[in-house]
């Protein structure tokens, strides 16, 4: 993914931190087959209150601790997360950025990737959503709730790991767009720049990667990974 969201927008919202009222996940439904990125490609010191652009840095040493070392930008980045609360919330929340129609939390819609359901506990995820985009393919949700997200990114990590084996590359413009609890895949090269718009963050787990232009990073939940505000495609 590649497009980087305007800064002033994130700028703009530094006091929001996004918060979705959903329902109680008792509520939802059938299982969350989780989907696997390569699915889509078919269809820091202190803080810097003088820097325009903080570049994020290369994969390896990022963790989720926090331990005070963030820079102004990366806080914003992390504070402004969308937290949904539940699938259907989820979904509704894209839908302000996205044409999303038909959403669908049914696990046996048809418009689901066929091998999602195999990696759903293995990757952490709880529950999982469908809908049309605009470029006639399907953006598909994966809810694991809080505490299942950092599962869903060691999955992805190892993921990457064993594709970058046999291609360096594998993964290099990053995969899912994540928020606190639910992780987004979008083939359409349309919908991915109207979610560089959502405060959503690309999960880039590639060893190799290295952000260049005005592309940021922030600590992903997992060594090895980072959050970009790179939707590039």
């Amino acid at each position: 993914m590649r497009v980087t969201r305007a800064l002033a927008a994130a700028v703009a919202a530094a006091a929001m931190v996004v918060s979705l009222a959903g329902c109680d996940d008792k509520d939802q439904a059938g299982t969350s087959p989780v989907g696997r990125e390569r699915a889509g490609e078919d269809r820091a010191g202190e803080d810097q209150a003088d820097e325009s652009v903080v570049t994020g840095q290369r994969n390896g040493g990022a963790t989720s601790d926090l331990p005070g070392g963030l820079t102004t930008r990366q806080k914003l980045m992390l504070d402004n997360l969308p937290e949904s609360g539940a699938v259907m919330a989820a979904g509704e929340y894209l839908q302000r950025f996205t044409t999303c129609e038909r959403y669908s939390i049914d696990p046996a819609d048809t418009r689901y990737y066929p091998m999602d359901e195999e990696f759903d506990e293995s990757w952490g995820v709880r529950f999982r959503g469908t809908c049309d985009d605009a470029g006639d393919s399907y953006i598909r949700v994966f809810w694991t709730g809080t505490d299942g997200m950092k599962t869903f990114q060691e999955a992805y990590r190892a993921d990457i790991a064993e594709r970058v084996k046999k291609s360096p590359s594998a993964g290099i413009d990053g995969g899912f767009a994540i928020g606190r609890d639910f992780a987004v895949i979008a083939p359409d090269p349309d919908t991915v720049r109207q979610l560089s718009s959502s405060f959503l963050l690309v999960l880039n787990c590639n060893p190799n990667f290295e952000p260049v232009g005005d592309t940021s990073t922030a600590p992903a939940q997992v060594d090895g990974c980072v959050l970009t505000d790179d939707f590039t495609d």
